[in-house]
């Protein structure tokens, strides 16, 4: 990070949203660190709704992190705000962290003291002295009442944490104090030390209990079970399970094979006292303390050192993170692991189960791969719709049954019924064309000539095949429906197909797709073509904008405004390089917009295609899509209005590859028609905020008090799902989710989407698709306050161009 900010990433524990929260420190600390080490610690404090806890404790209103060589800074969580620092800490990595309830915050001094703060203002509240060296070590007991801290000085002290005032002084170990907790009704203490042994001690009085002896190395750890009957301790790599009440050794543990088991991290004692679980190195062991077994060792490569181990409220899941950035899940009652979280990035990750199933951000899915097994590349798409499965990655690691799974469960079946995929073709065993190119070998990755010869075989063991297709940096050859073999009523294709190559990179796919509906698998193939002399790039732009109508009442303001508009801006990035058609009010007809295919058609695959609509969308009865025209019937849009179908056929089989639409107009996220209560909804929150929206609700003849499906089910599934729909290969990015409105609004005198896409012109010198997907996104919810969120209806995978 900067020297002057840190960047965290917040994950929300019941949606799995991750958001990046940069946190700056102030000026005149910024010479007190560095960059941050691995010893970096971090912790939120216990209170607000929202926020993850490293600690055990529940979510929070504050957090901090600590940075060598002694201080810590704290920061409010929600608004990042820097709150306040934390001077003079003791040198070892819990020297500070708040109380169980968030309200205060405890640091270890390097001056023998703990300092007792305020958790949000810093006020010092009150501060234990008298120890004569650093303590290491401060416990809370269970009903908060008293404090224990433990010394490098060989003493425990007790306190009254109401006042501070000292209770009583543990003396008796020979060696400096490594461990001290209280047992769980309060009453007892076990303490640990450098002299190799263990103690119990009696919390009324202070005295010595019971010593637990015969450790051949300083005690990392000893804890009271959840009964308060046994206590576990841990001394190198060796761990005993001792009866609370006659100090005699109940279960000897086996020694942990990779050495010292990790003092605070290393050790976990189930709530019901029936497992404890130790790591060191790369190794996890569980022990079962009321079967007195070992379960098998659960082992890991040697690049992956296991950094720390959580185990479920409900004692079911171990939660074990290696050095490497995964997060692996085992089942203690099924012994066996039932899911691995993987950090890509920053930013991205992804959870998978063992059967396969896997849920995971979309920018991650995109970064995935599958390979055959002779190591042959297919496309992620190919496989994606069949296991990204986040309800049943949540069944698998115990999560059945709940709202989420259902929640998720109705999004993967609407991306299903989106795509119009076959599930049966998900079973095993199931006929699976296979389709590719004959003479991949022998192509060369770096071409001379923009034509290529590809040989293609297909094969079906069981059923003819239907069509083919071809795929150039995801745009059809053939157009979105293929290439029609249904006629040769064959189970076998092998053929010859000449394609043109765009000048740079060109990523080759085809496939077959039987009579039943399955396709096969697509490998892709990449070369590049460099010409000897760089080939003009046209930009063709179509601008449709509308509103004034034949039916004046629905007349809008800025329609023609924000198309005229973006034709300026588009001169300015493109100059001479763009060629203009514009249709405008009374000129908007669905015949005329049909005709501009005509213009598109003299393009060249090095071309970039723009298409721009602005004005009304609407729902009719059936809840399909139209986008107005002059002479639209806006109670009945199917009368003269233009099918969204007609408006994205402009894109399919003319020979631009870098396709783009911007649709500035209500309903353009495609509706779920499920959803249709939610669309009124928010036209009344819009008309009590008196905005200008850009859409008609059509009444619907359909039972107004049927129940409806999961409202919000279409926009998990396009935030869950990267969209893998056999379309155009064009971008198409919708001002508005189905369900919402487009807005106009007077002091910008543009409809907001076009605004944002201009502004975005006027400040990136370059952009590309999804760098603008994301900047107006985020823009256009910024102007209407999270009224309005753009969304996509088809997006590339592999392929992200330059817009200007």
């Amino acid at each position: 990070t900067a020297k002057n900010k840190t960047n965290v990433l917040v994950m929300d524990a019941t949606t799995g949203k991750i958001t990046l929260q940069t946190l700056y420190y102030p000026t005149d600390n910024i010479g007190l660190f560095g960059q941050h080490t691995n010893d970096l610690f971090e912790q939120f404090s216990p209170q607000a709704d929202g926020w993850f806890s490293y600690s055990e404790s529940p979510p929070t209103d504050s957090m901090f992190n600590e940075t060598y060589p002694d201080t810590a800074f704290v920061w409010q969580t929600k608004s990042g705000a820097f709150l306040y620092d934390v001077p003079d800490l003791a040198k070892h990595s819990h020297a500070v962290f708040f109380t169980a309830d968030g309200k205060k915050l405890i640091a270890m001094t390097n001056n023998n003291k703990v300092v007792i703060r305020h958790a949000i203002t810093g006020d010092i509240q009150m501060e234990l002295t008298g120890h004569t060296s650093m303590v290491n070590v401060v416990r809370f007991s269970p009903d908060g009442k008293k404090i224990v801290t433990a010394s490098l000085d060989s003493t425990v002290r007790i306190w009254d944490a109401a006042n501070g005032k000292l209770m009583a002084v543990l003396k008796g170990h020979a060696g400096a104090m490594t461990e001290v907790r209280f047992s769980p009704d309060g009453t007892k203490i076990v303490t640990g030390s450098a002299d190799q042994t263990a103690a119990v001690w009696n919390v009324s009085n202070g005295n010595l209990v019971t010593a637990l002896k015969g450790h051949l190395r300083v005690i990392d750890f000893a804890e009271f079970s959840a009964d308060g009957k046994k206590i576990i301790v841990a001394s190198g790599n060796r761990q005993q399970c001792w009866n609370a009440d006659n100090a005699v050794v109940s279960n000897e543990l086996p020694d942990h094979q990779f050495g010292k088991i990790i003092k605070d991290n290393g050790q976990i004692v189930s709530s019901d006292s029936n497992i404890t679980i130790n790591w060191g190195g790369n190794v996890v062991n569980i022990f079962s303390l009321k079967e007195n077994v070992s379960f098998p060792d659960i082992g890991f490569g040697l690049e992956e050192t296991i950094r720390f181990v959580q185990l479920s409220p409900d004692n079911r899941q171990v939660l074990i993170l290696t050095k490497n950035n995964s997060i692996r899940l085992y089942d203690i009652q099924q012994r066996a692991f039932t899911g691995t979280f993987l950090f890509l990035d920053s930013t991205d990750f992804i959870l998978q189960t063992p059967s396969g199933y896997y849920q995971s951000t979309p920018n991650a899915a995109k970064l995935l791969h599958y390979t055959t097994n002779d190591l042959q590349v297919i496309s992620f798409e190919q496989l994606d719709v069949k296991y990204n499965r986040p309800d049943k990655v949540l069944e698998t690691i115990g999560k059945a049954d709940t709202n989420a799974v259902s929640m998720y469960r109705n999004a993967y079946f609407k991306r299903i019924k989106k795509l119009g995929i076959d599930t049966t073709a998900f079973k095993d065993g199931y006929s699976v064309p296979k389709a590719d190119f004959v003479n991949r070998n022998s192509i060369s990755a770096v071409q001379q000539s923009d034509k290529l010869l590809l040989h293609i075989k297909a094969i079906d063991s069981s059923y003819t095949l239907d069509r083919l297709n071809i795929w150039v940096n995801e745009v059809p050859v053939f157009g979105a429906k293929g290439k029609n073999f249904r006629k040769n009523n064959s189970k076998t294709l092998d053929l010859s197909e000449p394609v043109t190559l765009s000048q740079g990179e060109n990523r080759i796919e085809t496939s077959v797709t039987n009579v039943n509906g399955t396709e096969s698998y697509r490998m892709p193939l990449i070369v590049n073509y460099t010409p000897a002399i760089k080939q003009k790039e046209t930009t063709y732009f179509i601008g449709i904008g509308i509103d004034k109508f034949a039916d004046a009442s629905y007349n809008l303001q800025y329609s023609t405004k924000d198309i005229r508009n973006l034709v300026v801006k588009l001169k300015e990035k493109y100059g001479n390089n763009i060629i203009i058609d514009t249709l405008f009010n009374e000129n908007v007809t669905v015949s005329k917009v049909k005709a501009l295919k005509q213009r598109l058609q003299q393009s060249t695959v090095n071309d970039k295609v723009i298409i721009s609509y602005s004005g009304h969308g609407l729902l009719s009865k059936t809840y399909d899509y139209y986008l107005s025209t002059y002479s639209i019937k806006f109670d009945n849009p199917s009368e003269n209005g233009l099918p969204y179908d007609e408006l994205e056929n402009l894109f399919d089989s003319i020979p631009a590859r870098k396709k783009l639409m911007l649709i500035d107009a209500c309903h353009s996220g495609e509706v779920d028609k499920e959803e249709y209560r939610q669309v009124k909804i928010n036209k009344a929150a819009l008309d009590s905020n008196h905005v200008v929206s850009k859409g008609v609700i059509v009444t619907s003849t359909e039972d107004a008090s049927k129940k409806l499906g999961l409202k919000n089910s279409f926009e998990l599934m396009q935030n869950l799902f990267v969209n893998v729909g056999k379309s155009t290969g064009a971008t198409i990015i919708s001002a508005a989710a189905g369900t919402e409105f487009a807005l106009e609004k007077g002091d910008l005198k543009n409809g907001v989407f076009t605004y944002c896409v201009m502004e975005a012109m006027n400040k990136y010198p370059t952009m590309k698709i999804s760098e603008l997907k994301k900047i107006v996104g985020a823009r256009v919810e910024e102007l209407t306050k999270g009224m309005q969120k753009p969304t996509s209806r088809n997006e590339a995978i592999a392929v992200d161009w330059n817009i200007w």
